[in-house]
């Protein structure tokens, strides 16, 4: 076997055949290094992250200006650069500590086990030594080395060989369930069923990959296969075993191996996330600036103090007083730069680090955010961010997973126009009581579970109609007409034949793995109503019916069309074993599967549609069902166009891009006309917690949005029954159904902003969805009208929901907030893949450890395990945080004010000199250890409030939200304070210590200068005993009480 790479850029190819005449043709090897730094690259490149820092450069400045005998002040002797070392060797080794890590996590991958095929024969290597066209033997629950492309798997049936295997992508996307994989067919019908066999005729087969260039879209995969003797066999994710993933459910399968080390999907993939900082960082980097100014300022007075002395005192004749040194205007200036320099902290940063890692731990470590029944805590994983928590504005959350459970139970249906499935949900009743429509004494029933079917836990069917089970029991000549029996057979077949689940075995129990909660719910409800998905051999479906006794259905599966975001639905071609018949078997989302259909359904397509809305009343998600009858002519013809489409790189790429294609064409050819079975109904429960945690956020004066896929009145109920929307809501809807084009939006939107809601006290809502959102994020001038109006609504509004939202609609709505409202601190919440350009597009991500893996978990800043502890994540921690760092950060800056300043004055008095009064020990120590500890101690521990009080005045969020704490206002008020009482310690020290020393004379030089340290450090430390005095904290409550929500009303595009 041999491997080259091809002159095209865009694709490469890998050879194999009988012997390897080329040993390196410039791919890289399989070894992979995250780490950042080596043993002979950290010595380097440590050092200079650290101070290129603007802070540590600073700090860099002033020692090399102490060091210069004009402009020292330390006798040259660079007295801040130990701080400054300290300061460096300790993020230096935090950093080590990280890398540290990395290299045990590289060198673990990199000497993990495999077999490598060499002349013939399978021998033990390690990852490193895997290259590109090696053909390798993984085995039952071991990792994948690199991107093979399957060339055989263990046939349990040696007669009917699968060619297929099953993996695990719970490293790669989070995501828990597994995936089917499957061998190309030219391998599987070229090499035979047995390992012996399957390496001797895989050894005679000349041939070549073509596959594309190295990216990282873990989710498609585009190539050719092409095998002499053979036509060409396209080559997708399916065929393609990455790395990063687990063999399950396989004894073993080959693989040859067409991608490694850094070219690999996971590692192409593996970018830094976004850069997040916190507004208070920010916001310090401006207060440095103006310190600096400040100083400035005053170094260039001090230096002009100094020439006024020379020349109006006559210093110059006072041969005592004179140091060989000339009167240079700048050499004063940088003299006094180097002698007021403390302005700026050495400890600043590294003291705000600090605090936020053991502020991180003890949320980390916070029981009221401890999920004990999937035994998970909260995680910090962005510590950096910890005080952005804290002025949150506006909450931007996901639906499914997030604040509902992502457990699907088959609730009701509808087929063949007839709605089946009795009772209500927990967002029915919601909606009926807020419409008044029950009694007081039937809503106490329904409350008590009465009439309602009670809902068994977390099983997947929860259906209460026997109506139905009585249809399908039925002989098809007696009872209803058989139309409906009939109808009633074929759906429940449906929903056992159009998915992607796959079955495993482990330890003798079989199991079923979905790619989605909502597909293990449909295929046990076929279960349940006598339609059991038994397994998938190869492309063969087997179902067991036993509605009418028992037999075994076989159906081949001819084509996948699988479910993408742009297409929002799925669809399969199957044949019947026995009557060879072909058939579309498609489902979706309404609002694309309705104009599909065939004409003359349009009293069934009515009744259907009704059904739907009823059901989406419940709050429950509906899709539809469909299918279609192919004769053998045209599916034939079809088939041809679709494999010639399938075969192009270039189509394949842009169907991967969602770009115009001809594969996503064809497949719309063929799902029209298409025959209404029905529609079905899950129920996603609400998560626990929720609407009290919504409506607490509300009080706090965060704007919540609701961002989902669902049907409007699917989200509109679930809004109502979570608290997002109340019965003296004020709500607007913006659809294309009822503003067909931008101008009636627009003119909507501006009218809602100047009209007041009905009711004293009542706030607005807005709902808008996707196809509206569509219209709106366009790019062009009357877009931008259309946004702002948007904008300035939503901004008078206390929730938004959007529903048919796709991801990319997600993330647009939170930049576009995030842009363009002034002030606006913006956090993202989901569970799914789906919600990660979300989380990442906002200023705070959270992420919840869900049912669809833990990708969006990865991506985040914070993790937390349900929804409701968002409200201890913001309204307890992040409050605290927000506030203590505040007063961290100014303390720092108010207590080196009050010291330098000190010595300034001092200056006034010595015809601007530049001498001290204290010992240079004494200057350090008051920043190193005097001052240090007590605040460090506060900023991590204190608490204005209890927590709570924080739970119960949600309205003290508020606050942050105002910046309160943490404003140019407040920050002048810090340094003025340091300014005064710097006056005060030097006149008091100056003028109460006169006639004072032991023989009646004035004190001398540094006696003074103990005394205004000492008083210096005995004032700084008297505040941090009294942070939040009683009176603030009953002010605050007080105060917090009468606060109302206001959102942020200013918004600029």
């Amino acid at each position: 076997m041999f491997w080259r790479r091809a002159e095209d850029l865009n694709h490469r190819h890998v050879h194999f055949s009988s012997a390897r005449h080329v040993e390196n043709a410039g791919f890289c090897s399989n070894k992979i290094t995250t780490s950042l730094y080596t043993w002979w690259s950290g010595p380097v490149k440590l050092p200079w992250e650290e101070f290129s820092r603007a802070s540590n450069f600073y700090f860099v400045i002033v020692s090399a200006l102490q060091v210069w005998p004009a402009t020292s002040n330390t006798g040259s002797v660079p007295t801040s650069l130990p701080a400054l070392l300290l300061v460096v060797a300790v993020s230096i080794v935090l950093k080590i500590q990280e890398d540290r890590l990395r290299h045990r996590s590289d060198r673990k991958a990199n000497t993990a086990f495999c077999r490598r095929m060499i002349d013939g024969e399978f021998v033990d290597s390690v990852w490193t030594d895997v290259q590109v066209g090696d053909v390798l033997k993984i085995c039952n629950r071991e990792n994948i080395p690199a991107d093979v492309v399957l060339v055989a798997s263990h046939e349990p049936d040696i007669d009917a060989p699968r060619g297929a295997c099953h993996v695990e992508t719970m490293q790669l996307d989070g995501e828990t369930n597994l995936k089917g994989k499957m061998v190309p067919s030219v391998f599987s019908n070229a090499l035979g069923a047995s390992l012996e066999l399957q390496l001797a005729n895989f050894a005679k087969l000349p041939g070549h990959v073509e596959v594309e260039a190295p990216n990282a879209s873990t989710n498609t995969f585009n190539g050719m296969l092409h095998v002499q003797g053979y036509p060409p066999a396209p080559l997708s994710i399916t065929n393609v075993l990455l790395r990063g993933s687990t063999l399950r459910n396989t004894d073993y399968v080959l693989g040859l191996v067409v991608n490694t080390g850094r070219d690999t999907k996971v590692m192409q993939g593996a970018r830094k996330p976004p850069s997040k900082e916190s507004s208070i960082y920010h916001s310090i980097q401006l207060m440095m600036v103006g310190i600096v100014i400040l100083l400035i300022i005053l170094c260039l007075a001090a230096s002009a103090g100094t020439e006024s002395a020379y020349s109006a005192i006559g210093l110059d004749s006072h041969w005592y007083l004179q140091d060989g040194t000339s009167n240079n205007f700048f050499l004063n200036t940088l003299y006094f730069f180097t002698l007021l320099s403390s302005f700026v902290s050495v400890t600043l940063n590294a003291s705000i680090a600090l605090v936020q890692k053991v502020i991180a731990q003890f949320m980390q470590w916070s029981l009221d955010m401890y999920d004990q029944d999937s035994d998970t805590a909260a995680t910090v994983r962005t510590a950096s961010l910890v005080d952005e928590l804290g002025i949150i504005t506006h909450v931007f959350s996901d639906k499914t997973g997030t604040l509902t459970q992502n457990v699907m139970q088959f609730r009701k249906a509808s087929i063949n126009g007839v709605s089946y499935g009795r009772g209500t949900t927990e967002i029915g009743l919601a909606r009926l009581k807020r419409l008044g429509e029950l009694p007081t004494d039937e809503v106490e029933a329904l409350e008590a579970g009465l009439v309602c079917k009670a809902g068994a836990g977390k099983e997947l069917v929860n259906f209460d109609d026997p109506a139905l089970d009585e249809i399908l029991r039925k002989p098809l000549q007696v009872g209803l007409p058989s139309t409906q029996e009939a109808c009633c057979r074929e759906f429940f077949l449906h929903l056992a034949l159009c998915h992607t689940v796959v079955t495993e075995i482990f330890e003798g129990k079989t199991t079923l793995s979905a790619s989605s909660p909502d597909e293990a719910a449909l295929v046990s409800a076929a279960q349940h109503f006598g339609f059991e998905f038994v397994d998938r051999h190869h492309d063969t479906v087997t179902v067991r019916d036993t509605t009418q006794g028992e037999r075994l259905l076989r159906y081949d599966v001819l084509d996948v069309l699988e479910f993408t975001s742009a297409r929002r639905r799925m669809s399969v071609i199957v044949r019947n074993c026995d009557t060879r018949a072909i058939s579309l078997l498609c489902k979706g989302a309404d609002s694309v599967m309705l104009p599909l259909l065939a004409p003359d359904q349009d009293e069934l397509k009515l009744r259907t549609e009704q059904h739907m809305i009823d059901h989406s009343n419940d709050g429950l998600r509906t899709l539809v069902i469909t299918s279609k009858e192919l004769n053998e002519e045209t599916y034939l013809a079809w088939s041809r166009e679709y494999r010639r489409a399938t075969s192009d790189i270039l189509e394949l790429e842009r169907n991967a891009r969602e770009e115009p294609n001809k594969i996503d064409q064809l497949c719309n050819e063929l799902e029209t006309r298409l025959k209404l079975l029905g529609s079905t109904a899950l129920e996603d429960k609400l998560q626990v917690g929720v609407p009290a945690c919504i409506a607490d956020l509300v009080r706090g004066g965060i704007a919540t949005w609701v961002l989902t896929g669902d049907k409007e009145e699917t989200a509109i109920n679930i809004a109502f029954a979570c608290q997002l929307l109340d019965a003296e809501t004020d709500l607007l809807v913006i659809s294309r159904r009822n503003h067909s084009t931008l101008e009636s939006m627009r003119a909507a939107l501006q009218n809602g902003c100047q009209t007041h809601p009905n009711k004293e006290g009542a706030r607005k809502g807005l709902v808008v969805d996707g196809d509206a959102l569509e219209l709106l994020m366009k790019t062009g001038t009357e877009q931008a009208g259309a946004q702002l109006a948007f904008l300035h609504y939503t901004q008078q509004c206390a929730a938004v929901v959007a529903c048919r939202c796709a991801p990319t609609q997600k993330a647009e709505l939170v930049k576009l907030v995030r842009r363009n409202v002034r002030g606006a601190a913006t956090l993202s919440i989901g569970d799914g893949a789906n919600d990660v350009a979300m989380i990442q597009a906002a200023h705070v991500g959270v992420g919840i450890s869900g049912q669809e893996g833990m990708q969006a978990v990865n991506a985040a800043d914070f993790a937390i395990a349900q929804f409701r502890f968002l409200r201890e994540l913001l309204l307890v921690h992040g409050r605290n945080n927000y506030r203590r760092l505040s007063v961290l950060v100014y303390y720092i800056f108010y207590k080196n004010v009050m010291m330098v300043l000190s010595v300034y004055w001092f200056n006034t008095y010595n015809a601007f000199s530049g001498s001290k009064w204290n010992l240079e020990v004494g200057y350090q120590l008051y920043n190193a250890l005097f001052t240090l500890f007590p605040i460090l101690w506060i900023a991590m521990t204190d608490r204005d409030v209890s927590d709570e009080n924080s739970r119960v005045l949600p309205q003290l969020y508020q606050l942050g939200i105002r910046r309160h704490y943490f404003n140019a206002w407040a920050a002048t008020r810090w340094v003025l304070q340091g300014i005064y009482e710097s006056l005060a310690v030097s006149f008091v020290c100056i003028y109460g210590l006169l006639k004072m020393s032991n023989n009646g004379e004035d004190p001398d030089l540094y006696l003074i200068g103990a005394a205004t340290l000492t008083l210096a450090v005995i004032i700084v430390r008297v505040f941090t005993t009294h942070p939040s005095p009683c009176s603030r904290r009953l002010r605050a409550c007080h105060v917090c009480t009468t606060l109302r929500p206001t959102p942020c009303t200013h918004s600029r595009t």
